[in-house]
């Protein structure tokens, strides 16, 4: 049986080709976008922040930046950054700085919610006999509720329609009411980081399930897949696999990417 994931599920949505390098023939690649770059720094921080308040002690704003700062020269390297949106790679540094300023300063002092895991590495078991990974960013309870609680970046503001439909979150909610109990109440929370904003949103038992039937849906269509064409959209200027791409052998001479047909 084989595990699978939101991130799984997007790249075979995305493209069946760049799924099959990545998942069937388990080719790597050095290459990352600056956007999920940032994200990850971003991610450790407040990771850190948290880890260290279980520890009874709290980082000052100060410390957190200089943490980021740390180990985004310490991971960063240039040669394996893809670049192909409207911010320098500085910019993106400076971007992730002001979201942990805009979540530390909200927060604090972090006391709203009881944190019972970060970065959890749990998997849910599916119908179909494979399993679903659940790696929740911050989660924790307060007066009963459950809350999943997801770090966002990324430069557009998501809306309530998109929280009351994601996937992720839904997926994540399930696990926790068939491990807390199926009455449970779960609250589910984009922290927008970049717009200082959240967005939630609380699903029924039977809307999660719905998802959780699609998920499965979903895995049999890949399973089933025999061919596994490139799919060409806006999001090829982002892809780690482009260099091995049939469809980019040869690179435009200008700014064209080429979208169409392979």
């Amino acid at each position: 049986m084989t595990r699978y994931s939101n991130t799984r599920l997007t790249q075979f949505e995305n493209c069946p080709y760049a799924y099959d390098l990545k998942y069937n023939k388990k080719i790597e690649t050095p290459y990352n976008t600056i956007e999920a770059f940032m994200g990850s720094r971003v991610h450790e921080t407040l990771e850190k922040l948290y880890t260290d308040l279980q520890n009874d002690r709290m980082d000052s704003l100060e410390e957190l930046l200089a943490y980021y700062d740390d180990r985004w020269f310490q991971e960063f390297d240039p040669e394996t950054i893809i670049n192909n949106s409207k911010y320098s790679d500085d910019e993106q540094m400076e971007i992730g700085e002001q979201c942990i300023i805009h979540y530390y300063e909200r927060m604090k002092p972090f006391d709203q919610i009881s944190i019972a895991g970060l970065e959890t590495d749990d998997e849910l078991q599916l119908p179909d006999g494979n399993t679903y990974s659940v790696r929740i960013d911050k989660f924790g309870f307060k007066d009963g509720v459950f809350y999943v609680c997801d770090y966002k970046t990324s430069s557009w503001m998501k809306s309530q329609y998109e929280a009351d439909n994601d996937r992720q979150l839904q997926m994540y909610a399930l696990w926790v009411k068939r491990r807390y109990g199926l009455t449970k109440k779960v609250k589910m929370v984009w922290h927008m980081l970049k717009f200082d904003e959240d967005v939630e949103s609380e699903r029924s038992l039977p809307i999660l399930e719905a998802c959780e039937q699609q998920v499965v849906r979903e895995i049999a269509e890949i399973e089933s897949c025999k061919e596994w064409k490139p799919r060409q959209s806006n999001l090829c200027g982002w892809c780690t696999y482009r260099h091995m791409c049939p469809c980019f052998v040869k690179e435009p001479e200008d700014d064209d990417v080429g979208y169409g047909d392979c």
